[in-house]
């Protein structure tokens, strides 16, 4: 069985103090970066914009807005 001196005692115990300390701190962070962005979600009036149109999605839209017009005609 090993043998501990006192000073790996006091430096295990430290480090341990040291390291719930920080899980602490960083909980706090955590919890204030939640706040943050509940507040600026509710302060958003507008929605978000939408994304553009993919090349596909526009090229149907064309064929449909181009066949629609060329029924018209027809008519």
């Amino acid at each position: 069985m090993k043998t501990l001196m006192r000073a790996q005692l006091v430096t295990r115990a430290k480090k341990a103090r040291n390291t719930q300390d920080w899980f602490g701190r960083t909980k706090l962070v955590v919890a204030a970066a939640r706040d943050r962005a509940i507040e600026m979600a509710q302060q958003r009036v507008m929605p978000s914009m939408p994304r553009p149109p993919t090349v596909l999605q526009r090229r149907r839209l064309a064929e449909r807005l181009s066949a629609k017009f060329r029924g018209e005609r027809q008519l």
